[in-house]
């Protein structure tokens, strides 16, 4: 049933899409006939909602009709896009004419199968409520209604009391033998609350002399639950009842309970061993004794139950709306213009009261403003809670999270590969696929090269793009998602035509034409640098809003006027590099009043930059605040991490003050001026993270040692000893307190770019085979590849590959691949770098030295794969080291390359890391 829900869910985001299109996108077609397949899809879903937990009829009838439906719902949403993107690129209104009546008769074709389809609904759930009735009739059940329990507050029920009066009336009827009555529903469904009600009614409490209750669950022990009904039946030496085994606890109740009238509870059972072992010491005083069992289990229930179980619906849409109206209002009304809103969650909450319940209990302000919050959730909000719910479920493991717990790195249980398994060498077209392919990632390099995108009209994402020609991305007009290694320096005005288009992601330069700002449907932008065009001239009736615009990164010299802020007042992440014209229009920052992440580089700003409060994550550089006006960093009140790069902020002396940084986790300063540091032990109350780099700050405040959160003091390419004194001082001081252990650690952290000029004599195949030669790189979860060059056993790369390096402990590799079509990729032999005389270079900071200046030489060794001799110098303000690498395994062949450090670098997206766990 997902997979045909999800169609039909799919279908309606793009038939509301068709309907509101953005601007400058004017479609011909019938909206009377959209709007019809619109209400087809509706009820459709609605009845897979009402009907998920019990569908009648044959089985295999039901899965075939929700095949039919999906397959209906997949195809109208292909005839749909398909003549939306037709329409896009017709070259006259005579081609658009054509594909007007083609989407008519089209669309006309799917509203004719799903009639037909609700016809056969309609029929099956009319054999289901016969044969559901039949069943009632034959069963003579005395209960008035099977309308669910509704339970409000503690003890008020709100509906039919039909299941209270049925099972009060098992438990108190004229049969004196001892009877087992079993309740039984899904999780969450109210049994244990229907136990309750029974189970504290003054008639029940009067009927039976003795009453005792236990929670079985799924862990559990025999002498725990001896102990429990013995605890409530005789509370008596319990001191000696701790010290019995189970077989003495066993008699001791048996005992208790013999020839008195008692009521056991025994709630959430899950196998039947419980009440195998509980059941001999319960005894059957011919009385009228009673045992109420609840479950999820019908089988359990039947096995142990002495009458047919009783079982419990989920609430109708109708209940739930009452139960969750009740919960809030009590006896008042709930104001009509929430009614709307409340009932589609009480409607999601799928008829379970524990649902409802739920939702109440774990909300805290105000009904009205919680669900105009929960009605308006992003996408990007939705994605996160379901993520999270994968991660509850060990269906997704969480490799990494940031310091705001947001998720940055996963692990999956298994890979769908486009180049490996039975995909491999496997041409994807319209011709061999069963259905238009919708996303097409590449993990390679050369991928882009096998893939003729430009032929999968209704692609949707493209991932991976590298050397594709980028102008052909705008043919495919239904993209939504776009992933491109390299600059797009041309991005020209067509760019619009994408009318679906929501994410751009750009590993380079980014040009963007002013059409953008006509783009409504946007919701990410990010390229390493972005020259983005001035929005057209206001106009008031025909202004264009990028509502749904949550990120944009990086832009260079965007000017913050009021025009170009009012169109993005919705974004969270915002990377802005205003080298030109300074600190202009930064003020106008402060209207961003959903902005929680901003990178700002720019020329001395002072105090003319204004921050909005929302802000969680700032990074600032060259902006030159001094020191003394770090307040309008400190006084921001959501802030958690704070970097301050290169000449962020200016000055020899920083006193901290106190109320500021009050929610602060992460601090890292690098290469700013910072010589004296003055602060208490309430200056950073939440810090867990301290990061120093490139500073002349001798001494970390001593009152840091009783921050009580923090854990770590990082040191990035540090040479200066008295800091990593202070901070060792720090630690001991921390364990003399008895607080938990501060880890110290002092590692370069920055990119390591590869320069692979060439091979040398590289092997060739038994059969004379000339390979088609690529590099790949890897470090730790990194990899990175160079493109293919086709049948040269002495290959020019001349290619640039970057490597996030933390420290020198993680070994760097380095591969020789010869590229085949139809099996896995021959090994032309593999060497290791060892990068720590590089690194340790780098640790001297060499600032200042002349060109050429070498700072240490390499020497071959067994465990250095050198070839010769290898000097590492500095040239052009950058510690760089040529090597000629001889590869191992194989008879011949060398890789010609150069290193280079960037420690001044801005993170970027991480490309390659996926990883799977078999």
């Amino acid at each position: 049933m997902a997979a045909t829900y999800a169609a039909l869910v799919s279908l309606t985001h793009t038939i509301d899409r068709i309907l509101n299109p953005p601007p400058h996108h004017h479609f011909n077609f019938d909206r009377d006939q959209i709007n019809c397949l619109r209400q087809k899809v509706d009820f459709l879903i609605d009845f897979l909602e009402k009907n998920q937990s019990s569908t009648g009829g044959d089985h295999k009838e039901i899965e075939d009709l929700e095949t039919r439906i999906r397959v209906v719902a997949e195809g109208a949403e292909y005839i749909i896009e398909d003549n939306v993107m037709n329409h896009i690129l017709a070259g006259s209104e005579v081609d658009r004419s054509v594909e007007t009546s083609t989407l008519s008769e089209g669309v006309q074709t799917s509203i004719q199968e799903f009639d037909s389809i609700e016809e056969e609904l309609v029929r099956i759930e009319k054999d289901h409520v016969q044969h559901k009735n039949s069943i009632t009739t034959e069963a003579s059940s005395s209960s008035s209604s099977s309308r669910p329990l509704l339970p409000i507050g503690e003890n008020i029920m709100v509906g039919f009391d039909g299941h209270v009066n049925e099972i009060m009336g098992a438990l108190s009827t004229d049969e004196s033998n001892r009877q087992i009555i079993p309740i039984v529903g899904m999780g969450g469904i109210g049994k244990t609350t229907l136990a309750t009600h029974v189970y504290n009614k003054p008639f029940i409490v009067q009927h039976f002399h003795v009453r005792a209750w236990f929670t079985v669950s799924q862990e559990y022990t025999e002498k725990e639950i001896l102990l429990g009904l013995l605890h409530q039946i005789d509370n008596t030496n319990q001191n000696d009842a701790h010290e019995m085994n189970a077989g003495k606890l066993g008699d001791k109740l048996y005992k208790t309970l013999f020839g008195r009238k008692y009521l056991i509870v025994m709630d959430d059972m899950w196998d039947i061993k419980a009440w195998d072992m509980l059941k001999m010491f319960l005894p059957d005083n011919n009385n009228g004794s009673r045992i109420l069992v609840t479950t999820r289990l019908l089988r359990l229930a039947m096995d142990i139950g002495s009458c047919s179980p009783y079982q419990l619906n989920l609430l109708d849409e109708e209940q739930s709306w009452d139960l969750l109206s009740q919960k809030i209002y009590a006896e008042k009304c709930c104001p009509v213009e929430l009614e709307v809103i409340g009932r589609s969650i009480a409607k999601n909450c799928r008829g379970l009261p524990l649902s409802l319940a739920g939702f109440l209990q774990s909300r805290k302000q105000k009904i009205g403003r919680f669900i105009r919050q929960c009605g308006h959730k992003s996408l990007e909000e939705n994605g996160n809670e379901h993520l999270e719910d994968l991660i509850d479920r060990n269906l997704v493991l969480v490799d990494w999270r940031s310091i705001s717990r947001e998720v940055s790195y996963l692990k999956i249980t298994q890979r769908l590969n486009i180049n490996g398994g039975k995909w491999k060498g496997m041409k994807l077209t319209p011709d061999t696929s069963p259905v238009p392919i919708r996303s097409l990632l590449s993990f390679s390099p050369e991928d882009s090269n096998d893939y003729t995108a430009h032929q999968f009209g209704l692609l949707r994402v493209l991932d991976g793009v590298d050397r594709y020609p980028k102008h052909k991305i705008l043919q495919l007009i239904n993209l939504r998602y776009v992933s491109c290694m390299g600059p797009m320096t041309a991005m020209s005005s067509s760019i619009s035509r994408l009318w679906s288009l929501q994410t751009l992601i750009v590993d380079g330069e980014l040009n963007l034409p002013s059409e953008i700002w006509q783009m409504p449907q946007l919701r990410h932008v990010e390229a390493t640098r972005i020259h983005l065009a001035d929005p057209p001239p206001d106009d008031v009736k025909n202004i264009i809003l990028l509502q749904n615009l949550q990120t944009l990164s990086t832009v260079i010299d965007l000017k913050c006027t009021e025009a170009v802020i009012k169109r993005i007042l919705n974004i969270k992440k915002f990377g802005i590099i205003c080298p030109t014209f300074g600190s202009i229009f930064l003020r106008n920052l402060g209207h961003l009043h959903k902005l929680e992440e901003l990178y700002l580089q720019c020329t001395p700003c002072g105090g003319d930059v204004v921050f909005p409060n929302s802000l969680k994550r700032l990074i600032l550089r060259g902006c030159k605040i001094p020191w003394e006006d770090m307040s309008v960093v400190g006084s921001l009140p959501n802030l958690e991490a704070l970097t301050l790069w290169t000449n962020a902020v200016v000055g020899q002396k920083w006193i901290s003050k106190e109320g500021e940084f009050t929610r602060l986790k992460f601090l890292y300063i690098y290469e700013c001026e910072l010589e004296i540091w003055e602060a208490d032990n309430t200056h950073f109350p939440c810090l867990e993270i301290l990061s120093l780099g490139y500073l002349n700050l001798k001494k970390i405040p001593t009152a840091f040692a009783e921050i009580l959160p923090l854990q770590a003091i990082n040191f990035d390419c540090n040479s200066n000893n008295d800091l990593l004194l202070s901070a060792n001082g720090i630690s001991e001081q921390r364990e003399n307190l008895g607080y938990n252990a501060l880890h110290v650690q002092n590692f370069t952290c920055g990119v390591l770019r590869i320069w692979v000029k060439r091979g040398i004599n590289l092997v060739v195949g038994n059969d004379g085979h000339i390979g088609d030669p690529y590099v790949v790189i890897t470090s730790s979860k990194q990899s990175v590849k160079t493109r293919v060059v086709t049948k040269d056993i002495n290959p020019e790369w001349d290619e640039k590959l970057g490597i996030r390096v933390a420290n020198h402990s993680h070994s760097i590799s380095l591969t020789v691949h010869d590229r085949t079509k139809f099996k896995f990729d021959d090994k032309l032999g593999e060497a290791n770098l060892d990068i720590r005389p590089f690194v340790e270079a780098v640790k001297l900071n060499p600032n200042g030295l002349p060109n050429g200046s070498i700072s240490a030489r390499v020497l071959p060794s067994i465990s250095n794969c050198l070839n010769e001799e290898s000097s590492v110098f500095w040239e052009n303000g950058t510690v760089k080291q040529d090597m000629c690498q001889r590869l191992k395994n194989v008879e011949s062949g060398e890789i010609e390359l150069q290193l280079e450090w960037i420690n001044k670098f801005k993170p970027r997206r991480a490309r390659n890391t996926t990883q799977a766990v078999d």
